[in-house]
């Protein structure tokens, strides 16, 4: 039987006890203030994101992983023993992590190392990674795990609710007229992921009670079975996450919720106070 190897983007926002338990790799997605390089959740936690967002008054970059980085994880996950890897990347649609990881299985061993693209980000993205880890645990196969990955995340939907525009604004999303109206308004983007990968603005609501609302109407509507796995996200807003985490208990109270950090690379974009939900169906694939 062979050994599969799990590795996964950063921005997957996996908790360490599940990185550990099931043996997940991270590839480590980095955000640039200026000159000084960070790795996503390595080098920088959510509360020094906001530290340093607050010293710069220009928005900080964000990278998929320098390639020999990419090189020398699958070459040390190979060695210890692997005789296959499932690299499941952020969307392709989002960062360029997916291409380089192609490029970097080439360099590699092609033929035992496969890129698969979530389409996806933050906790359906990880939670995909746990489920495909839990897998080969078990003794699946690389075609096996492939074909589960497929359904889950055709099954995946994330979307967030937007509280600052500042980040926005400072990425020329929007103009500074537009961010200062919208602040004045309290305009909400609520912003979702996409079939294809790609992340869009759906709706606009008046203040964030409303933006919680619709994410919470989102996740009644689903109307999801105990086969699915839910993660809250937010961006250094724990008392909105909370709230959104209490009412899903009381809606789902059979499912495995989690609470956790969103991404910084997200963050980027989305900007402080952002929340955000995500779901996955993990269970029953075949």
């Amino acid at each position: 039987m062979k050994k599969v190897a799990i590795i996964t983007d950063s921005t997957g926002c996996v908790r360490q006890q599940d990185l550990a338990e099931f043996n997940v790799s991270i590839n480590h997605l980095v955000i640039i203030f200026k000159e000084k390089v960070y790795q996503e959740f390595k080098d920088i936690n959510p509360e020094k994101f906001v530290k340093l967002s607050h010293e710069h008054e220009e928005l900080p970059t964000t990278s998929q992983a320098a390639p020999g980085q990419t090189v020398e994880l699958y070459e040390q996950v190979l060695a210890d023993g692997y005789d296959e890897i499932i690299h499941i990347t952020v969307a392709s649609k989002l960062s360029g992590s997916y291409q380089s990881a192609v490029s970097c299985a080439t360099m590699v061993d092609e033929k035992r190392i496969h890129i698969f693209d979530s389409k996806t980000i933050a906790y359906p993205q990880g939670a995909m990674a746990v489920a495909a880890a839990k897998k080969a645990h078990q003794g699946a196969n690389t075609a096996e795990i492939i074909k589960d990955l497929e359904a889950m995340r055709d099954s995946s939907h994330l979307s967030a609710a937007i509280y600052h525009l500042t980040n926005l604004r400072k990425g020329g999303r929007l103009s500074n007229v537009e961010a200062s109206l919208g602040s004045l308004l309290q305009i909400k983007p609520i912003v979702q992921i996409q079939p294809d990968g790609s992340l869009e603005a759906v709706e606009k609501v008046r203040t964030f009670k409303k933006a919680i609302a619709s994410l919470l109407e989102q996740a009644k509507a689903a109307n999801l079975t105990e086969a699915y796995e839910i993660g809250i996200l937010h961006m250094e807003n724990k008392e909105g996450a909370e709230l959104i985490y209490n009412e899903m208990e009381k809606l789902y109270p059979n499912l495995n919720i989690q609470l956790l950090p969103l991404s910084l690379v997200v963050a980027v974009h989305a900007g402080q106070g952002a929340v955000g939900i995500g779901w996955v169906k993990t269970k029953s694939l075949n």
